[in-house]
């Protein structure tokens, strides 16, 4: 019996044995991964001249390999591209708009509220449909109903959309505030246009 029990407690420590050099071992994995993903990410982003947009999102592209969890980086990779799709043209073009709305949503699945990327994806969404960029936009503005550039932004998206009366309404909720008068004019800029032409004009996300 007691040689029985021996063996038995030998068996236990076995498996305790394995399953904590496991977890050690998958610790040092991941602690190197998350190392060499950070020195990838600080050269992408700090590299001084700029590497070019390329190599940027191809070592962005490998720093999220290694480590899928900084919605940081889908921002800045995000951002690049975007930002940058006007420096080329035709085809380039084309292909860092798609890198921008990829990495636009790897970031929000990481974290759906930064702000960055929900402007982002907005912009995205005008270009499909305004209607769905305004709603989007909404829903954001309510949830962070407080913040006044959310609200000016909503009113800016109505105007370019046509629905003054709801930018009215937008703008509304922050007289008084320093982003007031900057959304007003483009408010008032847009509604001119509109006037201006019986039959409306391509409406375009703006700055």
């Amino acid at each position: 019996m007691k040689k029985k029990r021996s063996g038995v407690n030998r068996w236990f420590l076995t498996v305790i044995g394995v399953a904590l050099l496991t977890l050690s071992l998958a610790g040092v994995v991941y602690s190197v991964c998350a190392a060499w993903a950070f020195r990838l990410s600080f050269h992408a982003q700090l590299d001084k001249p700029s590497p070019g947009v390329e190599q940027i999102v191809e070592w962005c592209r490998k720093a999220y390999v290694l480590y899928p969890w900084n919605y940081y980086l889908s921002i800045f990779t995000a951002e690049t591209a975007y930002y940058h799709a006007d420096e080329v043209q035709g085809e380039a073009r084309e292909v860092r708009l798609r890198q921008s709305r990829l990495w636009c949503e790897r970031g929000l699945a990481q974290n759906r509220y930064k702000s960055q990327l929900i402007r982002l994806k907005t912009r995205f969404l005008w270009e499909d449909s305004p209607s769905q960029a305004i709603a989007y936009w909404r829903a954001f503005t309510e949830w962070q109903f407080w913040e006044p550039y959310n609200h000016a932004t909503l009113a800016e998206l109505y105007a370019r959309y046509g629905n003054f009366e709801k930018a009215e309404q937008s703008l509304r909720w922050i007289e008084g505030d320093p982003s007031y008068g900057e959304a007003r004019k483009v408010v008032m800029r847009e509604k001119k246009i509109w006037d201006d032409s019986v039959n409306g004009r391509p409406v375009e996300w703006g700055e």
